[in-house]
């Protein structure tokens, strides 16, 4: 490949589950993680402790951040959630001999 067609090569697809606090080890810390949600549920919480935030992640909710530096989870929800996460991980561009693009 010369060009990668899309901006994220990884999609992770997250139903119905509480993510302790976690970083994302094998994501590109140059990049940003994008993060939408859908469903039928209430009083979900997205927490990042290290920056001493909190956000409301109700359904269609989008977030971007490096998921690789930003410590960060999601409290348990009431209802039904879906969670799609697109990321970049490094070890694709190098099998595809495709280079990154660097810091957002």
């Amino acid at each position: 490949l010369q060009l990668w067609a899309f901006m994220f090569n990884m999609l992770s697809i997250i139903p119905n589950q509480q993510t302790p606090y976690h970083r994302d080890h094998l994501s590109t810390p140059e990049l940003f993680d994008i993060l939408t949600t859908v469903g039928n549920y209430s009083n979900a919480c997205m927490s990042m402790p290290s920056l001493q935030l909190e956000f409301m992640y109700d359904p269609g909710a989008m977030m971007g951040f490096s998921g690789r530096i930003v410590r960060h989870g999601v409290h348990e929800v009431a209802g039904n959630c879906v969670a799609w996460v697109w990321y970049m991980r490094d070890s694709v561009h190098i099998y595809a001999v495709v280079s990154s693009c660097g810091w957002a």
